[in-house]
């Protein structure tokens, strides 16, 4: 192996990755720089006045509760691990990262509530916005105010769980669609995966989330 390479472990679970962390510091020190890197770029994109020292505490809060509470699923690790195992920096942008991701928005969001800091939502930029613009009609659900800061947002739980509710109605077809899509798997791929036309997985995207819009809707009545 090139002396360059990164190094690789193959990690099937929580225990695993924590004795490989205890053991090699250095990948240890690496994966956790590069997923404070990736989460805290985005949480700064969604929240425009969140000062960096809030972004950077709402994820050592989220990596400590993960390294305390040790829920990550084990089928996680598995999902798109190399045949040699992980390199550090790509398990920051892997499930992993995606989960650390969600628990670094919730603190970050109970933070705002605990300040109560107005903390404006500036929607996703030019970069970000193929990740958003699924559910781009789900802001004339109910009350819109909800989908415009996230903090509100949050205190709209019954809202969320009707769209995952309406997903979950979806056709086969569709929501296998769908929930490559959310797992932020590129068009290509996906069309690559379901032996289809990138203009046919746009067309299953879009009656998905009209499908799902028009469901929330009615169970918000």
């Amino acid at each position: 192996m090139n002396t360059l390479d990164p190094k690789r472990y193959v990690i099937n679970n929580v225990d695993a990755l924590l004795r490989i962390m205890h053991a090699d510091p250095r990948y240890a020190l690496d994966f956790r720089n590069k997923a404070e890197q990736h989460i805290t770029l985005k949480l700064r994109k969604k929240f425009f006045n969140a000062s960096p020292e809030g972004v950077v505490d709402a994820f050592n809060n989220a990596l400590m509760k993960f390294l305390q509470t040790r829920t990550f699923k084990d089928e996680g690790f598995l999902h798109g691990q190399p045949a040699g195992g992980w390199a550090a920096h790509e398990l920051a942008v892997s499930k992993l990262g995606g989960y650390l991701y969600r628990g670094s928005l919730h603190e970050l969001i109970q933070m705002h509530r605990r300040t109560r800091h107005e903390v404006p939502w500036t929607g996703p930029d030019a970069d970000a916005q193929h990740e958003d613009n699924v559910f781009d009609d789900a802001e004339d659900v109910g009350d819109p105010s909800p989908f415009s800061d996230p903090a509100k947002a949050y205190e709209h739980l019954s809202v969320v769980q009707r769209m995952r509710d309406c997903l979950n109605q979806l056709s086969d077809t569709l929501r296998a669609t769908m929930f490559l899509y959310l797992d932020e798997v590129p068009m290509e791929q996906i069309a690559k995966q379901q032996d289809l036309h990138v203009p046919t997985v746009k067309s299953r995207l879009h009656a998905a989330r009209k499908l799902v819009t028009d469901c929330t809707r009615k169970g918000m009545d």
